[in-house]
């Protein structure tokens, strides 16, 4: 799968060709969940700092027998694990928190950030997979704010959905805000 990356840089209108210069704008990265039903994954990065944004699987077709689940392509956090500082979770669908534990098994996500209900679910996965030592849950509410690495910081902004305990997000950066909606 080929995935498009959105970057809104500090330098706008700069001619400077500083290589510096150029690490300085978020890229928004969507490996999954865009244009499609499942996979939802999104890679935040600014710097040395990634962020996950939600972790899911998607389900097989009629046409793709032998095959239970379906995950994004995660080659790019593979290649860029030492720059992973956390994930954020928006909610409990298996969209969206499906693949996390699948995830661990091959790269360090050191925190992981989520409404009580999702947590508790993932918690569970995780226990069942055999990497509940992999990485720290912690359960956020409506209007907390959680800092990710230097360079992000995400406020839990309920939102109604077919699932309790759902959020979107207002993630500042060094670039703006970005206003995340998950699924409402």
């Amino acid at each position: 799968m080929t995935s498009s990356s959105t970057k809104f840089s500090t330098n706008q209108g700069s001619n400077n060709s500083n290589p510096k210069q150029k690490d300085n704008c978020l890229r928004i990265i969507p490996l999954g969940g865009l244009g499609e039903i499942g996979k939802n994954t999104c890679v935040f990065e600014y710097g040395d700092d990634i962020m996950i944004v939600d972790a899911g699987l998607a389900f097989p077709t009629d046409g793709m027998h032998g095959v239970n689940v379906v995950m994004p392509d995660t080659t790019y956090l593979k290649q860029n694990q030492k720059k992973i500082r956390g994930m954020v979770v928006t909610h409990g669908h298996e969209d969206h928190i499906g693949g996390i534990s699948h995830h661990l098994k091959n790269f360090n996500i050191p925190i992981i950030y989520g409404p009580p209900l999702a947590m508790a679910m993932l918690k569970g996965k995780m226990e069942e997979s055999g990497v509940s030592d992999r990485s720290t849950i912690q359960v956020m509410g409506p209007r907390d704010t959680v800092k990710v690495g230097q360079h992000f910081s995400v406020e839990f902004i309920r939102n109604t959905h077919s699932i309790s305990d759902s959020f979107s997000f207002a993630i500042t950066t060094p670039v703006g805000v970005v206003f995340f909606t998950g699924d409402f």
